[in-house]
């Protein structure tokens, strides 16, 4: 019995040994930027932090568009703040004629990135700055790598950048050691698995982003 337990002890700290060495909180986190985007796209959903960060961008950027996506059926986990995005983006001194809602409604992130391609093309840019949280970047630069890949409507050689934003301080070395980091870690993982299975992503491609 004393042996049984001191196994299972051992067990228990090598597993939270792996599990404490396992980058996965800074390997998720990534940004890159395009020069003088023709447009901001601040991803649905977090928008505490995401709009504030697509508004600091847009006055840096100061012919940038500001696009937004339109969830087919908002709810308060995948657009928060729906109903007033635009109004919070003009009360910051924004004109409203450098904001655009896009007309297609969306599902979630794959269909955010390919509705905002389509819109490039109609609109003639070349480039698009995404908006998103830290530990949704790796998965948002595949999906834009997918979207591409797939082609579809307009949107031919466009450069993308991938901006991070968080309304508070995160852990990604340490990111088991807290419930906000350690919730969004796992759930950006598992839902890598999702958007393989989905979208046909071979596994090895999350690794390939950067």
């Amino acid at each position: 019995m004393i042996r049984r337990r001191a196994w299972r002890w051992a067990a228990a700290v090598v597993g939270a040994m792996l599990v404490a060495g396992c980058p996965a909180g800074q390997w998720l986190v990534l940004e890159r930027t395009v020069d003088e985007p023709d447009a901001i796209l601040a991803l649905a959903s977090h928008e505490h932090e995401r709009l504030p960060a697509a508004w600091q961008l847009a006055v840096a950027y100061p012919g940038a568009v500001v696009v937004l996506s339109q969830p087919a059926q908002p709810t308060p986990w995948n657009c928060q703040d729906c109903a007033r995005r635009v109004e919070r983006l003009v009360g910051w001194g924004l004109p409203a004629s450098r904001v655009q809602v896009m007309d297609t409604p969306v599902r979630n992130s794959h269909d955010e990135l390919a509705a905002a391609r389509a819109l490039a093309g109609r609109r003639g840019w070349t480039s698009i700055q995404v908006v998103t949280s830290p530990y949704h970047a790796r998965r948002v630069a595949v999906l834009i790598q997918d979207v591409e890949a797939t082609g579809g409507e307009g949107g031919a050689g466009l450069e993308w950048g991938v901006t991070t934003a968080s309304a508070e301080a995160i852990r990604p070395w340490l990111w088991w050691s807290r419930r906000y980091d350690r919730r969004y870690v796992v759930y950006e993982l598992g839902a890598m698995a999702v958007n393989s299975w989905r979208y046909g992503i071979w596994p090895w491609a999350w690794w390939g982003a950067g």
